[in-house]
């Protein structure tokens, strides 16, 4: 009796299924059709400034990894005071270390508090107008808001205190600053050219080298 039970239901099973099957793909007929119908919204662009666009509106969004990309090769944005590296370096003799003093220890190079620059521009050319907008700032008790030239990933670590403590000079990545009136960026910072300076020296290069 059991067994007749069981067989009798298989029929009422199938049934079933089969009307799910037909009731889903009525379903999905109707809202290809409804897309289909509808206005489109959004056309496709070639214009390569509407591409880049969307694309920052992209990674802005979004967490993935182009989300905080490389600064490009040539970055030379305008800073709030225009800093002269030839007359520093060349011309007063200034090493790097002396603005950049957190290159040896930190894995940040560190920028110079403005006391730092005042110590010898309350008595250096103290009428130039750079020079002045730097006295308002320490006026102010403000740091100089100086604009970001060379950046990586936030994905990316470069401990600078290990390269320049492994004997690296900043120029090896930078170029030479000591000639550039106005700082650019000089390498592309990207991955292969990373990769390369590493496998050319003969360090590490594996993914948990830059990637931790």
């Amino acid at each position: 009796m059991t067994t007749r039970r069981k067989w009798a239901a298989v029929p009422g099973l199938a049934v079933i299924a089969i009307a799910a099957t037909l009731l889903s793909a009525y379903s999905g007929a109707q809202a290809a059709q409804q897309a289909a119908a509808a206005p489109a919204t959004q056309t496709e662009s070639r214009d390569p400034a509407v591409i880049k666009a969307g694309m920052d509106t992209v990674a802005e969004r979004g967490p993935w990894a182009y989300s905080a990309a490389s600064s490009n090769v040539g970055n030379s944005p305008e800073q709030p005071i225009n800093f002269p590296h030839p007359v520093h370096v060349q011309g007063a003799g200034m090493n790097c270390l002396y603005c950049h003093n957190t290159a040896t220890k930190s894995p940040d190079p560190g920028l110079p508090a403005v006391e730092t620059c005042m110590g010898c521009h309350q008595i250096v050319a103290t009428q130039s107008p750079e020079i002045q907008k730097l006295a308002q700032y320490y006026s102010d008790s403000l740091p100089v808001p100086w604009n970001r030239i060379h950046r990586v990933p936030k994905y990316v670590q470069f401990p600078h205190q290990r390269h320049v403590n492994g004997g690296v000079a900043c120029q090896t990545c930078h170029g030479q600053v000591q000639e550039m009136p106005r700082v650019f960026q000089y390498s592309s910072l990207n991955m292969g050219w990373c990769v390369n300076c590493h496998v050319e020296n003969q360090v590490r290069y594996d993914c948990a080298t830059c990637h931790y």
